[in-house]
């Protein structure tokens, strides 16, 4: 018996059977990118945590790590992300975090995904459409609605859905905040960042001089402003964070728009005792030691074979 996992022995042929041994895992879906114009924040991505997942020695397990959802450069909604999955190589995806939903613009809401958008003024936002059984060692699955936004006088919009909570409605004369993230900082934060992962992406500053922008936790970014050509920042690169929406294109005029950056791309990462690690990865994931275990953190497409 170990303390994170078990070893078996093989009898008959003299060799040692196909053992399975325990990981604890992390797998954080594309955040979406908010809308162009009155937008909604982009939605953070779906978000699954498993404190325990078992794998077997010898099989190889593919791992796909979805991209934020592009930038939106003309008027429109924003663009989804891209689900991320860890998959027994040639069988079945045993771990999926779904893709956050885009933000809405103008009175068009957010769309559903891990988290949904937020929406433009007016209108609703995305449902999330993450799942995961909760259990002492079972999956854990992270997301949440996108907010509202209002048509009252200043045309607030909202902010997108968080893995830890909903993004804000739209509520004169604040923009909606982007839902927050999951800080996971204890287990897989490398040294330096924040450990924040899939925040909601901020809603748009509006039509009235008086509104704000919406502003985001860690890994998302604020909403457009008035003082940056309405454009909003692109979220944080694997933290699964949204971007924020764009703000009003016209008040004060801006003919070339007010664009949103794009959405945080996804990441991977497991933690397992250093005694069961096997070293055999494809991809070039980040990899550390902390105490008894090695952490393996996938940044883009490999596999690590047990």
């Amino acid at each position: 018996m170990t303390q994170f996992g078990y070893r078996t022995l093989g009898f008959g042929s003299g060799g040692a059977a196909s053992v399975p041994y325990n990981i604890e895992v992390l797998v954080v879906a594309g955040g979406a990118s908010g809308g162009d114009t009155h937008a909604g924040g982009g939605a953070g991505g779906g978000l699954v945590y498993k404190t325990a997942h078992e794998i077997i020695t010898g099989i190889t397990y593919d791992v796909v790590v979805g991209a934020g959802g592009a930038a939106v450069t003309t008027m429109g909604q924003g663009n989804d992300g891209i689900d991320s999955t860890w998959t027994i190589n040639g069988g079945a995806t045993e771990l999926t975090a779904k893709g956050g939903g885009g933000g809405g613009f103008n009175g068009a809401g957010g769309n559903d995904g891990g988290s949904g958008g937020g929406s433009g003024y007016g209108n609703t936002g995305g449902s999330e459409t993450q799942t995961g059984e909760s259990g002492d060692s079972g999956t854990y699955g992270f997301g949440n609605d996108g907010g509202a936004g209002t048509a009252a006088s200043a045309y607030q919009t909202a902010g997108g859905g968080g893995a830890g909570g909903a993004g804000d409605d739209g509520t004169e004369p604040q923009s909606g905040n982007g839902g927050i993230g999951k800080d996971l900082s204890s287990v897989f934060a490398p040294e330096g960042d924040s450990g924040w992962f899939a925040s909601g992406g901020g809603g748009g500053w509006s039509a009235n001089g008086a509104s704000q922008a919406g502003s985001a936790s860690a890994g998302g970014a604020t909403g457009g402003g008035s003082g940056e050509g309405g454009n909003s920042s692109a979220a944080t690169a694997n933290t699964g964070g949204g971007s924020g929406g764009g703000a009003s294109n016209w008040y004060p005029p801006n003919p070339a728009g007010a664009q949103s950056g794009a959405g945080g791309s996804g990441v991977l990462c497991f933690k397992v005792l250093t005694a069961d690690y096997s070293g055999t990865v494809t991809g070039s994931p980040n990899t550390r030691v902390d105490g008894d275990y090695t952490i393996v953190e996938f940044t883009g497409d490999g596999s690590y074979t047990a």
